[in-house]
């Protein structure tokens, strides 16, 4: 008797390449989906500015005093509600997760070294972090503040005449927002007065 040649492309006919190869597909898909949704949640949720204040003497929180206090991103004249993450966290995917994960690292070491134990230690390099702020927003042309102000649809006439005028170099290029706005939601550094 000759045995019978079986082809290269032929399908073992054990029960793990019948029900076993299938049934680890449909996991890896259920465990992929379920990794995406715990992704998509922890974002949420550590998006949130009780998420980024929730760290005692830190920064964050001292500045959001300002926010809610003085900034006219907190009360504002429409009731639009602006956000931390509004401000310092890009929308785009890729843009979002790097900008969130080097933040967390950052301010994790800074928790973890105690850099600013008071506010009179953050106030002495205020200057640095606003600069390193600043200097992202010039590199992305102020990507988040131009994620809710559109310079094609602001209303020159319902301007003052000098802001009219910036809003029209805006438009062309060179300048971008932060370049006249920096102190619009927090404090400007070496511009506090000692409360008390």
């Amino acid at each position: 008797m000759t045995e019978q040649k079986k082809s290269v492309w032929s399908v073992p006919s054990s029960p793990w390449w019948r029900f076993g190869i299938p049934l680890g597909g449909l996991l890896a898909v259920i465990l992929g989906i379920l990794a995406w949704v715990g992704f998509e949640v922890s974002m949420e949720m550590s998006s949130t500015d009780e998420f980024c204040t929730s760290c005692h003497n830190s920064p964050s929180r001292w500045v959001m005093d300002e926010w809610h206090n003085e900034s006219a991103h907190f009360n504002t004249r429409s009731g639009v509600v602006v956000t931390c993450h509004d401000c310092h966290i890009p929308k785009t995917f890729f843009a979002k997760v790097w900008v969130k994960g080097t933040s967390a690292a950052s301010h994790i070491t800074t928790q973890l070294t105690g850099k600013y134990k008071t506010k009179e230690d953050f106030e002495q390099h205020r200057l640095a972090l606003a600069q390193q702020v600043w200097d992202v927003m010039e590199k992305t042309d102020s990507r988040e503040c131009r994620s809710c102000h559109n310079v094609e649809r602001m209303d020159p006439a319902q301007q003052s005449e000098t802001a009219a005028q910036f809003h029209e170099v805006l438009a062309d290029g060179g300048v971008t927002c932060i370049d006249c706005h920096k102190g619009i939601a927090h404090h400007l550094p070496g511009a506090l007065t000692q409360a008390n």
